[in-house]
């Protein structure tokens, strides 16, 4: 059994080095060249015993680049704790019969075991003659200082992708192939595994953009140095990612993981002086748990509560099931995004916009719902953030806009002639294509495009001038553009100038709780004010009291819109309540 186990862990470690890939390596070629010479033979090979056949990756005096494993004589050499010598093959009865000895006449052979830092024997470097011999005591001593010389150089070439050039330290890649070697020795019991932020990425792309990547660099080294010091001798640090870190601790190790890591941080966090400059790194941490049948989820999950330590501003965080399940589910659905679009999953619901001079619905917005096959009705906080990171975000918004001018066009046909917001996300407006969308969809429909707003909030997406030009073309066109949750950020008075907008939306978190707050009545008040100054409608968002509309309506709001008003509702119920507002008289709800 423990030969068996020794055997996996052998060809899972040549496979994980890919030792096959060194076929023709010059380095090991010089090897076999000097070992040929040294030894006066007329045959010599590195070779890698696999599972079923023995594989040459450098050779003398053969052509060869493989044998079947059950004619191999290094199968036998790599058991061995020296060199292992056969003066005649056909004498010995283990090989007399191989094909190698009664067909190509081999008879002399002397090899020695690769054996790798790990302990696991991969291959020989092995000689071949033709004629019965033995080798002297130092021939011995040659073939053996020859294979060390041939280890060393294979872990050499392969520590290339496996350790960081920049810090040296093993990498992911590494720490994934030493994970599945603990794992075959039932060396992974309850573990702990720690992943470790020590720049953020906007500061390191600052950094490098003002005095190239030595800073960073500098930074990341002696960061990663500082945490090395201070781990136990039997946990290495992996660099898993350009500033990232992690190692992995027995969970009897639990207790005395906080304050490592809290040494780890104030050690990480201390001053670094490099290029003149004393600068600090930064540190969050993420630690999941994971045992042998969870250790290829362990990255991610690790990584998870990385990222929720920096969401949250802490140092560090465990890995939350909840939390996990819930990025999954957002994962899911937005590989289904597709799916919805074709399959009709999708629908418009309508909240209207009550003009207040005149008591009338002027506007409705459209808003995008998604009722699933299996999960039921997803909410649109839950699913647009998601949509709007993918590329599918335009087609999403272009069917929004068809089916919504599609209503419109209907509407009209029974007498009820109003206008229609759309929201649109960074996403719409990144291939340029936007207005041609639009336009087209208005004269397929029959709609003006004075009839048509779109919706947008802040965001850096709105700075760019691609994005300006193409606002402004919309409404050179003649749509409306609604500045969304107007209020709520720190530079929508400086979109005022920038973009073209006909109309600002003040946003519900100043609207909630105003006829009780002085302050935040003021504040309302004088939005409203500003856009009446400036020629804009307003539109007051999240109206749930009378005594909101009642604010609003003395302070000359253009519109308002809310639950007091009307639930986001179908085509067919908007409609009754459109016929109900004919007969409502301006002064009333």
């Amino acid at each position: 059994m423990a030969h068996i186990e020794h055997e996996a862990d052998r060809l899972a470690l040549i496979r994980s080095l890919d030792l096959l890939g060194l076929q023709g390596a010059p380095d090991l070629d010089r090897i076999t060249q000097l070992a040929a010479q040294a030894l006066g033979a007329p045959m010599v090979l590195i070779t890698v015993v696999e599972e079923f056949e023995q594989r040459f990756i450098s050779t003398v005096g053969t052509d060869l680049k493989a044998t079947e494993r059950e004619i191999s004589v290094c199968a036998v050499a790599i058991e061995s704790q020296g060199v292992f010598e056969v003066e005649d093959l056909s004498q010995d009865t283990r090989f007399a019969n191989f094909r190698t000895v009664t067909e190509d006449g081999m008879r002399f052979y002397a090899g020695a075991p690769l054996t790798l830092s790990t302990g696991v024997s991969v291959g020989t470097l092995c000689v071949v003659d033709f004629e019965p011999r033995r080798l002297s005591d130092a021939q011995h001593i040659a073939l053996r200082t020859l294979a060390d010389l041939a280890v060393n150089q294979i872990q050499l070439l392969r520590m290339i992708g496996r350790r960081d050039p920049i810090t040296g330290l093993p990498n992911r890649q590494q720490m994934s192939a030493d994970l599945a070697i603990r794992k075959r020795r039932s060396m992974l019991g309850s573990m702990q595994l720690v992943v470790i932020d020590v720049l953020e990425s906007g500061a390191s792309n600052r950094l490098t953009q003002a005095l190239g990547p030595g800073p960073a660099e500098s930074i990341v080294r002696q960061a990663a140095f500082r945490i090395a010091d201070l781990l136990p001798v039997d946990a290495p640090l992996y660099h898993v990612g350009v500033a990232r870190f992690a190692f992995f601790l027995s969970d009897e190790d639990g207790d005395g993981l906080l304050g490592l890591l809290s040494a780890m941080r104030k050690r990480v966090t201390m001053p670094v002086h490099t290029h003149g400059l004393d600068m600090a790194a930064s540190f969050h941490a993420g630690l999941a748990p994971f045992d042998g049948d969870s250790e290829d989820d362990a990255m991610r999950m690790a990584v998870t509560a990385l990222h929720a330590a920096v969401e949250r501003g802490v140092p560090w965080s465990h890995y939350e099931a909840a939390r996990d399940a819930s990025l999954r589910r957002q994962h899911t659905l937005a590989t289904q995004v597709d799916a919805a679009l074709h399959e009709q999953q999708f629908h418009l619901a309508y909240q209207p916009r009550l003009d207040l001079a005149t008591g009338q619905v002027a506007w409705v917005e459209a808003l995008l719902r998604w009722e699933h096959p299996t999960l039921g009705a997803v909410g649109p906080n839950e699913f647009l953030p998601i949509i709007e990171t993918t590329t599918l975000m335009p087609r999403v918004s272009q069917w929004v806009i068809q089916q919504a001018l599609r209503q419109l066009a209907d509407w009209d046909a029974l007498g009820h002639r109003i206008g229609v917001s759309i929201n649109l996300a960074g996403a719409d407006l990144e291939d340029g294509r936007i207005v041609e969308r639009a336009f087209a969809l208005t004269e397929q429909y029959g709609v003006e495009p004075d009839r048509i707003e779109f919706e947008i909030t802040e965001g850096h997406w709105l700075q760019g001038e691609a994005v300006v030009s193409q606002l402004q073309t919309l409404r050179t066109l003649g749509f409306s553009i609604a500045l969304e949750d107007f209020g709520s950020g720190y530079s929508n008075f400086a979109y005022l100038n920038a973009l073209p907008a006909t109309a600002i939306k003040i946003d519900r978190s100043l609207i909630d709780g105003m006829e009780a707050d002085g302050r935040r009545a003021r504040l309302v008040r004088t939005l409203v004010m500003l856009g009446a100054e400036l020629g804009l409608r307003t539109v007051g968002e999240g109206v749930e009291t009378e005594a909101q509309l009642a604010l609003l309506r003395r302070w000359k709001c253009n519109e308002a819109q809310g639950y007091l008003i009307s639930r986001p509702c179908s085509s067919q119920d908007l409609r009754r309540f459109l016929i109900e507002r004919v007969s409502t008289p301006a002064s009333t709800s």
